[in-house]
């Protein structure tokens, strides 16, 4: 395979994908130059197929990404079980939380 003179943007444009949307079978050719809008986005960040899945399964929806990655559980646990070894800056950092918050929430834990 001689791929002198190409770069690596190139050859994923040439490498093809098979989709296999409700039993039929497409071929596409990498490229996000082909979406419109948001799904141009997503292809050049997760590629062809995880953008064909998310607009197969949420096409025509409006969509609204919370700020709160993590759930409450989720974050009451990770500082229950790292509230002794790390700083509350780094807990926040992590959890996407104020350091305010996290102190309010060792708090909680301890009090509780």
């Amino acid at each position: 395979m001689n791929n002198a003179g190409k770069t690596a943007n190139d050859n994923f444009k040439n490498d093809s994908l098979q989709l296999n949307i409700d039993e039929e079978v497409i071929d596409i050719n990498s490229n996000p130059e082909r979406y419109s809008g948001v799904y141009k986005e997503l292809a050049e960040l997760l590629g062809d197929t995880a953008t064909m899945k998310i607009w197969k399964r949420f096409s025509g929806l409006n969509i609204t990404f919370p700020q709160k990655l993590y759930s409450k559980e989720y974050r009451e646990d990770y500082i229950r079980e790292n509230m002794e070894s790390m700083k509350p800056s780094e807990m926040a950092k992590i959890l996407g939380l104020s350091e305010r918050r996290v102190r309010q929430i060792m708090g909680e834990i301890r009090n509780g």
